[in-house]
């Protein structure tokens, strides 16, 4: 399937100067060393860097201190051995490249007007999403203050556009963050500079994002009259803060952290993250600055969320699967884009559709060409019907050379609407199942055949469930694969939302078609859906219990490993009954059961030895899914334990409900939880056995706890048994 999303360059890391190799690299710093002679952490860095150097002036590009603990430099190999010996100095990483992972959303994953998660939560009034991206398009009427409150008090971010006046309510920050964009392509320095220093968006990418995530109420926006009616974001009164690190030539660590960094002390309270580092850079937790940065979002009590690639349908193809991560796959919205072919005898045939021009709603002669190949005729104003499995670009110049109209073509291929954006040519295209039925009409010229075509057709429904699309990644997370991977799954594909008024959406060079809506599609346009949700409910929890709300409210889907606990539905996130509580401390503790794969990360992430860290070691996260491996070298039953803390109602009982999960013996103690306060907490164990060898690669199922008085509450949590071991890139 060919997926419409926007991938940036990537570009090498590597900078050759006159006589040296050098690189950029993020450097980890012990903050506790010893600082007595300088005044400040900057310093320090600037004096430590100077020691090492010879030759050359040294440069800082960023010095953080709120994400990663450190700064990021140029530096030969001979120098960073040199750097590894200076006190306080903790790890480096490369400074890998980063790639992005590229209306009717809100209602369809349950959000109402009247009733529900959006007046309850005022919209999303008072929190601060910062999305971290290529920019805005602070123009665009999605990014309008209407409705919107005044700016929080606590906030210390800026606004970076040549003109203080682009920002309002609704966008009240936007930065720009390019050295290590400039250090990595050194060529770049000096050229098109207010490209370089402006947040303004000359992708679209960023602008698409951030406005699904809080775009404000837009009437009768569509992208050529598809999708058409009231655009908005999930969380449409909470105020946006852009973090413009993502660029056409490349997108790099270095800069990505610092907008990470600095979002933190500006006083977002979500951090939205469309991108992460490729698949193939096969790099640990501890050599992953985003994160680690977004484990120090965590600490102070921001919620992150991150897409989780589109390297889908196979197993291990996840990426930005840290636990502490909120990490999204993406789904279908049981919503179709299509044409209508109705011919002169009154048979039709829909078919998928984006093309967006006008055409003519009248009947035009046909023409039957059994292959395509007209020759030198003259078709003026006719529709051409045909047969066509390959080089369909070149068939369709080929058909618009004859000056025919349009073109039906019975084809062998399936082919969805995002398939069809690319044709900027008239076409059906129309299953080779109907080419008896269509040909013996379209070539029975005594009859006079005619045909009409209709475009920018949108059908609602046509599904009675979402589903995980074929591209979005799926677990296990190769870097952490003792976590159920992804978490969830949210609108991804073909999701309308806001465009740059100057950046094509479709056309040609010669002539370029303009929309300020544009349809994209991927597991970026999914993470800013869960961000938004998160931003309408975090004034009431914490990051650990917005997680375990969304997850242990979502509507069960299928195989955990594509889908998480299921598809987000926001309507019911507000009241999860029990959440699963999480401190940043019990992810060290988690990671210190394993400390010696796990000694670099704790020590990065901790900010101090393992022996201080790691004082309460512990096999069990309370995390809200469950995975156990049972291959070759991990036989035997597994126990889990959980602990749910009552959010719900006082004097409450759950009773124990286990679904799926067949051929594997699941045994939970114990099966009723009874609560008397709110804040109670209660644990389960889960115990798992299989007797022999696993149906299938993956089985999975759920465990609910279930409200004994009136089912008002279910708090799901999915289950996967599985033999699958790093080397099985399985087809889904």
């Amino acid at each position: 399937m060919a997926i419409t999303v926007i991938i940036l360059h990537l570009i090498s890391f590597s900078v050759a100067t006159a006589t040296k190799e050098t690189s950029i690299y993020i450097i980890q710093m012990d903050l506790s060393a010893n600082l007595s002679p300088f005044s400040d952490h900057r310093s320090w860095f600037s004096t430590t860097l100077t020691s090492v150097i010879t030759g050359r002036k040294p440069k800082i590009l960023y010095a953080y201190t709120d994400s990663v603990h450190g700064f990021s430099a140029v530096l030969t190999n001979s120098e960073l051995k040199r750097l590894q010996y200076k006190p306080g100095y903790v790890s480096f990483t490369k400074d890998l490249p980063v790639k992005l992972h590229t209306t009717f959303s809100p209602q369809f994953i349950g959000l109402a007007s009247n009733s529900g998660t959006w007046p309850v939560s005022s919209y999303g009034a008072g929190t601060v999403i910062g999305i971290i991206d290529t920019g805005i398009w602070p123009d665009h009427p999605s990014f309008h203050d209407d409705g919107l409150g005044p700016v929080p008090s606590r906030w210390k971010g800026e606004c970076e556009f040549n003109s203080s006046s682009l920002c309002n309510k609704k966008l009240i920050g936007a930065r720009v963050f390019n050295k290590g964009l400039f250090a990595n392509n050194p060529d770049l320095r000096g050229t098109k500079n207010d490209q370089y220093s402006s947040p303004y968006d000359t992708i679209g990418h960023g602008t698409h994002v951030a406005a699904i995530a809080a775009g404000n109420h837009v009437k009768n926006a569509s992208y050529f009259s598809y999708a058409q009616g009231t655009a908005s974001g999930i969380a449409p009164h909470s105020h946006l803060a852009i973090y413009k690190a993502a660029w056409e030539e490349g997108v790099y660590s270095s800069d990505v952290i610092a907008a990470i960094d600095r979002a933190l002390r500006d006083g977002v309270d979500v951090i939205s993250l469309s991108l992460g580092l490729s698949i193939d850079d096969d790099v640990g937790l501890e050599d992953d600055p985003i994160a680690v940065a977004a484990f120090a979002a965590i600490q102070k009590g921001v919620f992150v969320v991150a897409s989780g690639g589109n390297d889908g349908p196979y197993y291990w193809s996840l990426i930005n699967g840290a636990p502490w991560v909120m990490t999204v796959g993406a789904g279908t919205m049981g919503r179709e884009f299509r044409g209508i072919l109705t011919f002169g005898n009154g048979v039709s045939f829909s078919f998928p559709s984006l093309f967006p021009g006008e055409f003519p709603s009248v009947q035009f002669p046909v023409t039957y060409v059994e292959s395509c190949d007209a020759g030198n005729k003259t078709l003026v104003n006719r529709i051409i019907v045909c047969n066509g499995n390959v080089n369909i670009g070149s068939i369709l110049q080929q058909v618009k050379s004859t000056g025919a109209k349009a073109v039906v073509l019975i084809t062998d291929r399936l082919l969805a609407e995002q398939d069809t954006v690319k044709f900027q040519f008239p076409v059906a295209f129309i299953s080779s199942k109907h080419r008896e039925t269509i040909k013996n009409y379209a070539s029975n010229y005594q009859n006079n055949p005619t045909a009409k075509l209709e475009f920018q057709e949108t059908v609602i429904g046509t599904k009675t469930e979402p589903e995980v699309d074929s591209y979005s990644s799926r677990g296990p997370f190769t870097s952490f694969p003792q976590i159920l991977k992804p978490d969830i799954v949210a609108p991804g594909t073909l999701i309308l939302s806001a465009w740059p008024s100057d950046k094509p959406v479709a056309g040609t060079r010669a002539r370029p078609l303009f929309s300020g809506f544009n349809l994209l599609t991927g597991t970026s346009m999914a993470s800013p859906h869960v961000a938004g949700v998160a931003a309408l409910i975090k004034q009431v929890w914490s990051p650990s219990a917005i997680k375990s709300a969304i997850m242990t409210t979502a509507l069960t889907l299928d195989n955990p490993l594509a889908v998480g606990a299921g598809h987000v539905s926001a309507d019911k996130v507000l009241s999860p009954g029990l959440i699963y509580d999480t401190s940043p401390q019990d992810f060290i503790n988690f990671l210190c059961h394993e400390v010696k794969q796990s000694r670099k990360l704790i020590n990065i992430i901790t900010r101090s030895n393992v022996s201080e860290a790691c004082r309460n070691p512990s096999p069990y996260l309370n995390y809200p899914s469950i995975i156990a491996y049972f291959t070759s070298d991990q036989n035997g039953h597994k126990i889990m334990r959980r602990t749910l803390t009552n959010v719900g109602e006082a004097k409450r009982s759950y009773s124990v409900r286990v679904r799926g999960l067949k051929g594997v013996n699941v045994v939970i103690e114990p099966k009723r939880l009874m609560f008397s306060k709110i804040n109670e907490k209660q644990s389960y164990s889960v115990r798992m056995e299989s007797q022999r060898a696993l149906r299938g690669d993956v089985v999975y199922g759920v465990v609910s706890w279930v409200d004994d008085e009136d089912a008002k509450f279910e708090v799901s949590c999915p289950v996967v048994a599985t033999s699958l071991v790093q080397e099985s890139f399985f087809f889904f």
